[in-house]
């Protein structure tokens, strides 16, 4: 029984400081996009804790792999190489992908100095990610300096566990504490 409520109780602890996995699919901010570069960047784009730099949201993309709601990039007007993405408080487990109209090297590289490099083809995407815990900025560049064009989607992070558990999560962990304190003292009375 002891060993049961040990185990018990560090499975409720686990689960009460687990990581909290978030996605941006830009769906919910590209829903009027244009499909083509219009020379305006939606920038800076804050989403939650992240804030995105250099580019702009397109939806269907003329001539590309991805046809959902992208943050783009190409070498003209306002846009900038290398996207950045700096976040509000630092996450961990990042990971995006990068859809491209043209071949060209990639680089995800974070501010830890994690980052993952891909050479793609022409219409091709690619998942990166890093791993570092507690990245707070991370920037996505490719090789090409005179002319580039690739867009980020499904940008993907999560919130570090950390000594605090969230106040939501403190009611669920005082429960069973409780129930198990109870149980306890009552098997130990007979």
């Amino acid at each position: 029984m002891k060993k049961l409520s040990i185990c018990t109780f560090f499975a409720v602890l686990i689960a009460a400081v687990s990581l909290h996995a978030t996605t941006i699919d830009f769906e919910a901010q590209g829903g009027s996009a244009p499909p083509t570069f219009s020379n305006v960047l939606n920038s800076p784009l804050t989403i939650g804790i992240a804030t995105f730099r250099g580019g702009q949201l397109l939806k269907n993309e003329a001539n590309s792999l991805d046809l959902s709601a992208v943050y783009a990039t190409a070498g003209a007007g306002p846009y900038l190489d290398p996207l950045t993405i700096t976040f509000s408080q630092p996450v961990a487990g990042f990971s995006l992908t990068v859809t491209n109209n043209a071949p060209d090297t990639y680089v995800v590289a974070d501010n830890l100095g994690g980052s993952q490099s891909f050479a793609l083809n022409a219409n091709a995407s690619q998942i990166f990610s890093v791993a570092d815990t507690g990245i707070t900025g991370v920037t996505i560049s490719s090789a090409t300096t005179a002319f580039w064009d690739f867009a980020i989607d499904d940008v993907t992070f999560a919130a570090p566990t950390g000594g605090v558990p969230e106040p939501a999560m403190l009611m669920p962990v005082g429960s069973v504490l409780l129930g198990w304190f109870l149980l306890r003292r009552r098997y130990r009375g007979c």
